[in-house]
């Protein structure tokens, strides 16, 4: 299964957006038009993955309609440009804070420093193109989560400590070892996740919550995510957006 978003644009009498077929409000994708179209235009994009549920759904519409914009009215735009507009969107419609860079960039990213493309700082742990094993329950909403500043200080506080672990050996091992710490100590963990993540290592693999989704990734995990629901892979893109 290919976990993607895209984008078609064309220029329209009225601006609309349309996600997987359907007129939507389409609040993000709405604020990158705002920034970035000089006329009307119709967005139709196509999610292929659940939404609300940690895929970055709402980064990734944004940023795949940045780069459709840019190349319809030629901006003159660079990658960094689009994904800035793309971010700005996310983060005023509360959809998520770190999604875009990492989707601009494609990989195993690590976010060394917050912000937009650009501006932000990040970099890879190098990894082949793997198939990751996800199980979804539902959704978590976002926007809730980063407005209680509670949590916030939890995930802060965790997210501060692994990145620091992490860094000191960067590897995948390391990094879901870290993932699945750092979902117990910030509290976002759900109580059957521990279930499937033991299950997962229990037959060799590895696995972690996906932030922020009531939902399990895992590598070489598959058979034993199936004993909690109905699972499905995909691979890790080790390019981020783009043309085509």
């Amino acid at each position: 299964m290919d976990i993607c978003a895209t984008t078609v644009v064309s220029l329209a009498e009225e601006t609309e957006v349309f996600l997987n077929g359907l007129k939507s409000k389409a609040p993000v994708s709405m604020k990158v038009i705002e920034q970035l179209a000089p006329a009307n235009v119709k967005v139709e994009t196509e999610l292929k993955m659940p939404l609300g549920s940690g895929f970055g759904a709402s980064g990734a519409g944004s940023l795949s309609c940045a780069y459709a914009l840019n190349a319809l009215f030629d901006l003159g735009l660079t990658a960094n440009g689009a994904g800035e507009a793309a971010h700005v969107a996310e983060v005023i419609c509360g959809g998520g804070l770190g999604d875009v860079i990492a989707q601009n960039t494609g990989g195993l990213v690590i976010r060394l420093g917050p912000g937009a493309p650009g501006v932000g700082s990040v970099d890879k742990i190098p990894v082949r193109p793997l198939e990751v094993d996800c199980l979804v329950r539902g959704p978590l909403s976002t926007e809730e989560v980063l407005s209680e500043p509670q949590i916030m200080r939890d995930i802060n506080r965790s997210g501060e400590k692994a990145l620091k672990e992490l860094l000191q050996r960067p590897s995948l091992d390391n990094f879901m070892r870290l993932s699945w710490r750092f979902a117990q100590e910030s509290g976002l963990a759900r109580g059957w996740m521990y279930d499937a993540v033991e299950a997962v290592e229990s037959s060799g693999g590895m696995a972690s919550m996906i932030m922020l989704g009531d939902a399990v990734f895992a590598f070489n995990g598959a058979e034993a995510l199936s004993e909690f629901g109905s699972a499905f892979s995909a691979k890790i893109s080790l390019g981020g957006a783009r043309l085509e």
